[in-house]
C-alpha cells in the first residue's frame, strides 16, 4: 500500500479545512463552530463519533476484522492573541488566533480519517479520532476523553499524538523514549493585609513587602532543595497589588507556573511554596495561602510505542532526531496517556519567509504548509504498521 498517494488525494480537503479553522479560531472552552465542523466532516464520511464532554469530539473507524484499539489526539483550541501576519487566510476573529498549530492537527486528523476509511476494510481493530478542546488551558478534555475510552469493553490499547512544530524544518520530525514534556501548574499566594494611607504604614499591614520576599524565596527551592538533573523550574510571572500611588493596599498576589518532570514532586513543591508564603507573610503580620489553579502532568511516552512511531515517520521519509534533552514545554495529552501506552511526536513546519516566525504563542507565527502532508502519513502509516492484515 502506497500511503504518500493515499494520503496526497486529500490534501487539497487538508489545506482548505486548515484555511478555515485558521480563519475562524475559537478559544478554549468555546470551541463551538470548531467542534460543530469537525462533526459535520466526520459525518459526511459516514464515521459515527460522539460529544464527550464539552465539545470534544471522538470519532470511531471500525475496522473489518478485531483487534486491538488505537486513540490518535488532536487538540482543536486558539489563543488570545491578535494576529500580524497578513495573507489570504488571516484570522477574522478580533485578538484570536491559532498560534500554535492547533488548526493543523484538527485539519491533519480529519484528512488521516478519510485516508483510514479508505482502507477500512483491511483494518483489524478499531482506531479512535480524539478531538480534544481547551489544551491552551488545560480546561479537562483529555481528561473527559480517557474517561470515556476507558468506559468503553476493552478499553483503548495505545495512545498516538501529534503536535505540528514550528522550530523544525519541513522534512524533520522528533521525539524521545521516556520523558518527552514537562508537566504544567499554574499557582496563586494570595497575601492579605490592612490596607490604609502610604503616609502612615504603621498603622497598616502592607502586603507587597512580605510578596517581595515570598516571590525571591520560593524560586530557590529548585536549587537548594533538589538535584540539578531533575529538572524543576518555578517562574512567577505576574505580581498585582494595589490602585494608587498613596494607598496601602489590602491584598498583593503573586501567579506564575511551575514546570516539573516527577509527578510526585508536584504537591511537595506546592507544599513547600505555601510554607515559606505563610511563614514570611506572618512575620510581617499579614497572611498568606497558595493555589493549584489548573495543572497538566509530565508527558511519559512508552518506549515499545516511540519505537513503532519512529518507524512509521521514517517509512513515510520524515529524518527522525531524538530530542536530547526533555521539553520544558507542556501538554495536557499526558492525561491521555494514564494507564494507557502512549507517544507524542512532532513533525516540523518551519517558516522561512521573511518577517515570520516560527515561534509558537508569537503574533507572527507562520508554518510552511509542505509540513502538513506528512503528518496525514504518519498517523495512516502507523495504523497499517500495526492496525492492519
Amino acid at each position: 500500500m502506497n500511503v504518500h498517494e493515499l494520503a496526497k488525494k486529500y490534501e487539497d480537503y487538508m489545506l482548505d479545512l486548515r484555511h478555515y479553522f485558521h480563519m475562524h479560531p475559537e478559544l478554549g472552552l468555546h470551541e463551538e463552530n470548531t467542534s460543530k465542523r469537525i462533526q459535520e466532516e466526520l459525518g459526511k464520511m459516514g464515521v459515527p463519533y460522539e460529544v464527550v464532554g464539552n465539545r470534544n469530539v471522538v470519532g470511531k473507524i471500525v475496522g473489518a476484522k478485531p483487534g486491538k484499539a488505537l486513540a490518535i489526539r488532536a487538540d482543536i483550541d486558539a489563543l488570545p492573541m491578535q494576529e500580524e501576519i497578513d495573507w489570504e487566510y488571516k484570522s477574522t476573529v478580533p485578538g484570536v488566533m491559532h498560534a500554535c498549530g492547533h488548526d493543523v492537527h484538527a485539519s491533519t486528523l480529519l484528512a488521516a480519517a478519510k485516508c483510514l476509511v479508505d482502507i477500512q476494510d483491511s483494518i483489524a481493530g478499531t482506531i479512535y479520532l480524539c478531538f480534544q478542546i481547551a489544551e491552551e488551558i488545560s480546561g479537562g478534555g483529555p481528561q473527559d476523553i480517557l474517561a470515556y475510552l476507558k468506559a468503553l469493553p476493552g478499553g483503548v490499547d495505545e495512545v498516538i499524538g501529534n503536535h505540528i512544530a514550528g522550530p523544525l524544518p519541513v522534512g524533520v520530525s522528533a521525539s524521545k523514549h521516556g520523558s518527552m514534556c514537562a508537566g504544567n501548574c499554574q499557582w496563586r499566594i494570595t497575601v492579605r493585609g490592612v490596607g490604609g494611607h502610604g503616609s502612615r504604614p504603621d498603622r497598616a499591614v502592607d502586603p507587597i513587602r512580605p510578596a517581595a520576599q515570598i516571590l525571591t524565596q520560593v524560586t530557590t527551592i529548585p536549587s537548594n532543595y533538589f538535584s540539578p538533573f531533575s529538572p524543576l523550574v518555578i517562574s512567577p510571572c505576574m505580581i498585582h497589588g494595589g490602585t494608587a500611588y498613596n494607598i496601602i493596599p489590602d491584598e498583593c498576589y503573586i501567579e506564575g507556573n511551575l514546570r516539573y518532570f516527577h509527578a510526585e514532586d508536584l504537591d511537595k513543591v506546592l507544599d513547600m511554596m505555601g510554607k515559606i508564603a505563610k511563614n514570611t507573610a506572618e512575620s510581617f503580620g499579614a497572611t498568606a495561602k497558595i493555589e493549584k489553579i489548573a495543572y497538566c502532568l509530565p508527558v511519559e511516552n512508552d518506549n515499545a510505542v516511540t519505537d513503532k512511531c519512529i518507524k512509521a515517520m521514517e517509512e513515510v521519509g520524515l529524518k527522525y532526531v531524538e530530542m536530547p534533552e526533555e521539553n520544558m514545554g507542556s501538554d495536557d495529552f499526558s492525561f491521555m496517556t494514564v494507564g494507557v501506552p502512549a507517544c507524542y511526536v512532532q513533525i516540523g513546519a518551519q517558516s522561512t519567509l521573511e518577517g515570520t516566525s516560527s515561534n509558537h504563542h508569537n503574533t507572527k507565527f507562520f508554518l510552511d504548509e509542505k509540513g502538513f502532508l506528512p503528518v496525514v502519513e504518519f498517523f495512516t502509516q502507523y495504523v497499517v504498521d500495526n492496525y492492519t492484515e
